[in-house]
């Protein structure tokens, strides 16, 4: 995520990459409360499935203007969550970028004009 926004401003570096990433009122939510990687599928899908109701309840208190999931697998977990919320609004699917260079390619292609509308004057895209 850090290098989706750089790209789109070179400035932007380790030291405020987080404070940028607010400003242009992002959020990062995870599913799970804890990390899932390590479990078999059975406990992994329980575990997701059980962390819809506090993602439905954060994105009706947030509000976001638009959704990205970075994880093809929880999609429906998502989609479900989202079923139990007032919201509406885009949703974007993006390929996890961190195991594939083709996965790194897409996410930064569908990312960076939406990072651009966000931190960037609209006069300069």
């Amino acid at each position: 995520m850090r290098d989706a926004f750089r790209m789109v401003d070179p400035a932007i570096d380790d030291e405020n990459f987080f404070a940028v990433f607010q400003a242009s009122g992002c959020y990062l939510i995870d599913l799970c409360r804890r990390p899932v990687d390590d479990l078999d599928p059975k406990p992994r899908r329980a575990a997701c499935g059980a962390g819809e109701a506090s993602l439905s309840k954060a994105i009706s208190e947030l509000q976001p203007a638009m959704i990205a999931t970075l994880l093809r697998s929880i999609e429906g977990n998502v989609a479900r969550a989202l079923l139990q919320t007032n919201w509406s609004g885009p949703i974007v699917h993006l390929p996890y970028p961190g195991r594939w260079a083709r996965h790194k390619r897409i996410f930064e292609n569908v990312l960076t004009p939406i990072i651009a509308e966000l931190i960037l004057p609209s006069e300069m895209h």
